[in-house]
């Protein structure tokens, strides 16, 4: 089994891979795709890549603190307090970059199911406290607080160690298999939002990888990737919490609805992953 405790990276790389998280769905217009070829991928990417996104929520979570703020949030059935949403928010971010190495890194390419649970409630419970939804905060919020005792922990901890290292030709097929389905729905003259939520997961999956290789290997035209993947994935998260809300008031127009996709989104995530890339 792959060390992931060691070597342990300094807080001011971790500080930095957490800030390009909080950074990657700001937008930024007139960002434009660097032109040449991709960085060659690293012989230890998978392992580095995998290693600091575990550190960075190993580090950055109390699992402890945080199990008693799903507690206090789920018997008052919601939060106002901007501290517990930061919170609440920051630790849920950690949780998603790991899931996401897990399917860019881990040779499996897939998220481990108790990780998936504790990260996807942790989503639904965060869409019904800002929703000011009291009885969904409670329901997910007591399904969620099951998951981070320690008995059924254990088991998250365990499932989030099991790291299988991946190959640099399988990482880079895996993205080209990505690519196929991004090119699938981009190019439909209709999507659904259950569509456009498949699509989005796929583009973040995107980002957080670029996110951790411009940490490991700094460099501008990995940064200038970076930016042409905020400002897409903002429009997109823009776009979809309006669907949220919609399918708050109306649960069946998330499957069934359909739409045509901003043609500014469509064609920037064509240039993407035109090509090679």
């Amino acid at each position: 089994m792959i060390n992931l405790e060691k070597p342990h990276y300094d807080h001011i790389l971790l500080d930095r891979l957490f800030q390009n998280i909080l950074e990657d769905d700001i937008p930024s217009p007139g960002a434009r795709y660097p032109d040449g070829d991709y960085f060659q991928y690293p012989e230890d990417l998978s392992v580095s890549g995998y290693r600091i996104c575990w550190q960075l929520l190993n580090d950055g979570v109390d699992v402890k603190r945080f199990r008693f703020l799903v507690l206090n949030i789920l018997l008052k059935g919601g939060t106002e307090s901007v501290e517990q949403r930061q919170h609440f928010k920051y630790v849920r971010a950690r949780f998603k970059h790991l899931r996401f190495a897990c399917a860019n890194f881990d040779r499996r390419h897939r998220y481990p199911w108790s990780l998936n649970l504790v990260t996807s409630l942790m989503g639904h419970m965060q869409d019904a406290f800002k929703n000011r939804q009291m009885a969904r905060t409670r329901i997910f919020g007591a399904i969620l607080f099951l998951t981070i005792l320690p008995a059924f922990y254990a088991l998250v901890r365990f499932q989030m160690r099991s790291f299988l290292p991946d190959s640099n030709k399988n990482m880079i097929a895996y993205h080209q298999r990505e690519n196929a389905k991004i090119d699938s729905i981009v190019r439909r003259e209709k999507i659904t939002a259950h569509d456009f939520h498949d699509l989005r997961k796929i583009i973040s999956r995107r980002v957080a990888f670029n996110d951790t290789f411009r940490v490991l290997h700094s460099s501008d035209y990995l940064d200038k990737i970076s930016l042409y993947l905020a400002d897409i994935n903002g429009e997109m998260g823009d776009y979809h919490d309006r669907l949220v809300e919609k399918n708050i008031s109306k649960p069946s127009s998330y499957k069934e609805d359909i739409f045509n996709l901003d043609r500014n989104i469509s064609n920037r995530i064509i240039y993407l992953i035109s090509g090679n890339r």
